[in-house]
Order: C-alpha cells, then structure tokens, then sequence
C-alpha cells in the first residue's frame, strides 16, 4: 500500500470513488460540485493506492482567513473515502497522519474538517464555534428595504468583490476562486440545489449580496440555503424578504457566525444556536497564536501570550503572569468557544471564524 499524493489522471479515479461514497440519483458528480478538492493543477489531495488503483482518498484544500488584521494559513479536507474492501483497515488514518505532517512543513495554522465521525475525534479534531441557525418563514416588519432586489449580472462583479472585501471575518478568495465557487455549488449540491446569486441595489450601488441554494425536482430539502451573503445587513435581510414575499421560496435557512452584525438584524426571528460546521484540528498551536496576534493585540491583548507543547501532548499556555496546562480540546475551546476559564480575557476570545457549511465548504 503507498500513500502518496493524487496526480493527473488519478483523480478520475478520486471522483469515481467520491460519486460511489457520497452520491445518488439526482446529485452532480463531486468532481463538479468540488473542483477545488479534485484539482490536478493544485495536486494537494492524498490517496492510498493499492498498485495503480485508488483504494482511499482525503481532498486537501488549501484557503487564507482574514480575521480583522489577521491572516491564517489554513487546510480543509473534504470528499474522504475507501474503497469497501479496504475499509477498517487504518487507511484512512495513515493518510491522515500524511496530510498533518505536511500542514507542519507548509505553516499552516488549522486544519478545518467537514466531518465528526470517529476518524477525526480520535485524531484530535474538535467541535468549535458557535453559529445562530435562522428559519424564516414569515417576515418581520424590519425586513423592507427601499431598493430594488435582482439576479445578479456579471456588470456587478467588482462591486460584488468589494462587499465580500468588507467583511472583518471571511475566507481570502479572490474574484475568480469565489466565481468558481459560487458556480460549483458544492454544500447546496448535497441537497440537490442550485445556487443562485441575488443583490439589493440602490441608485446604482450594491448594498448587499445574498447566495442561496435554492431547491429543485430532484431536491431532498424544500426550504432555501443561504451558502454566503455579504454588505449592510438590512440589505440583506430585503433581499431575504423579497425571496420569500415572491415565492421564489416557502422558507430561508441561514446560519450567521456569532460575531456577525446580521445576527442584530435578524434578532427579530427564533434561532438555534449550534457549533460551528465540522470539527477543527490545530497543526501549530504556537504558530497560530503567532498568525493571531495582529488581531489579539487589536482586542487589547497587550501581555505576551506564549504557547509551548508539551512532551505529553498538552500545551502550557502563558499570558502575562498567567499560566494553565490546556488539552488541545482546551486550546480549541478557550480560542474559539464560549466555555473557559480566562473569564478576564472576555472581549479577547473567542476568536471569530466564518461559517463553514456555505460556500467554501469541503
């Protein structure tokens, strides 16, 4: 058995496997819904192979997040699959071990997974975040808006790009990766949507931008997705009125991060407060804070925070004077959790991260 990295004609092979895993009637092949996993000309994704056949696949995704003025170096994985013949067998996690290796090598920070199963809970992948799931139904009084809401064009392209470049917390594409991802449609394809792409105008000017996944004849969901959205958030929430006043759908699914000014927006609606899609794992807990610290000095985090490992898999933490021996669950959740023990450092953690089941999910 070699493990190795996928190339050239392999990944035909990589998404048979992934159609066969994750696919049935009515669904878009993965290689179509996810380009970016199969891509031949990143040549990222791992594969174990027995001979020249593929018998298991990890998809490895390589993205930048903006915190405020911090930039993160960050992997997600995505599309993982065995062959049946081969499964119970290690290979995953041995390819697994491959891919946080070279999250090291490369200085990356964090490792963002599409799943929970017990793969990545053994392999010290954690549940983060926090994230208000919203059902909309009806709207509220507070969702007019005065402008006009429409499909968007490709006249909008710019001004689109500069509402996504607003954002304090995002994913770092560009105009033409978030094109490709908007296009691609993966995480509405696991519906059996279609993305669509609507904008709230206002004497000639943007003022927000919603991506909806929108149901079909094959859909497995009736209600609409909201994949990204982006602007002033009562253009937002107009264009999420709009959607529903017309009929173009019954009901709106959005999951807002905590930190986003939507939530205030939409405080009008009930909500299910859930973690954050996935589970994480962090490949450098000293190189993360290091990438962090543009954006925990800008919260007035003026003490020295340092992070060390530790020979038995722990980490010391210090900031300032203080001092804790965290797990790495502990780490995950002190950074990016509501539940830890640094109650004077409020206002400096948690820190914000983008939603992960939207747009640029894996």
């Amino acid at each position: 058995m070699e493990i190795r990295r996928v190339k050239g004609k392999e990944f035909e092979q990589a998404i048979q496997l992934a159609d066969k895993t994750f696919r049935k009637e009515g669904h878009i092949s993965m290689g179509e819904a996810f380009p970016q996993v199969f891509s031949n000309d990143l040549q990222l994704s791992y594969g174990a192979f027995d001979g020249e056949k593929l018998v298991s696949f990890i998809g490895l995704v390589p993205s930048k997040i903006k915190i405020d003025k911090s930039i993160l170096n960050v992997f997600s994985i995505g599309a993982v699959c065995t062959e049946v013949d081969y499964r119970k067998q290690g290979i995953s996690s041995a390819i697994l071990k491959e891919v946080y290796d070279y999250l090291d090598k490369v200085e990356a920070t964090l490792l963002f997974v599409s799943g929970d199963r017990g793969l990545y809970l053994r392999n010290h992948c954690y549940h983060f975040g926090r994230v208000n799931k919203y059902s909309i139904g009806r709207v509220s009084n507070d969702g007019s808006y005065s402008g006009v809401i429409r499909i968007a064009d490709n006249t909008d392209v710019f001004k689109l790009d500069k509402l996504r470049q607003g954002k304090e917390v995002r994913f770092g594409n560009n105009v033409w990766e978030w094109a490709m991802l908007l296009k691609a449609g993966g995480y509405a394809s696991i519906f059996k949507m279609k993305q669509a792409l609507y904008v709230a105008e206002k004497n000639s000017a943007l003022n927000g931008y919603v991506v909806i996944g929108l149901p079909t004849e094959a859909s497995t969901y009736e209600h609409g997705i909201v994949t990204d959205w982006g602007g002033d958030p009562a253009a937002v929430h107009g264009i999420l009125a709009d959607l529903l006043q017309t009929n173009t759908v019954s009901r709106i699914e959005i999951s807002v991060p905590w930190q986003d000014e939507l939530n205030s927006e939409l405080s009008g609606y009930e909500k299910e407060i859930k973690k954050n899609g996935g589970t994480v794992y962090i490949a450098n807990p000293a190189r993360l804070i290091e990438q962090l610290r543009p954006y925990l000095h800008g919260k007035g985090l003026d003490q020295e925070i340092e992070v060390t490992p530790m020979n038995n898999g722990n980490v010391l933490l210090k900031i300032g004077e203080m001092e804790k021996t965290l797990s790495n669950g502990e780490l995950v959740e002190l950074l990016f959790g509501f539940e830890n023990d640094f109650k004077n450092l409020n206002g400096v953690f948690p820190v914000p991260l983008p939603g992960m089941e939207g747009i640029n999910y894996v």
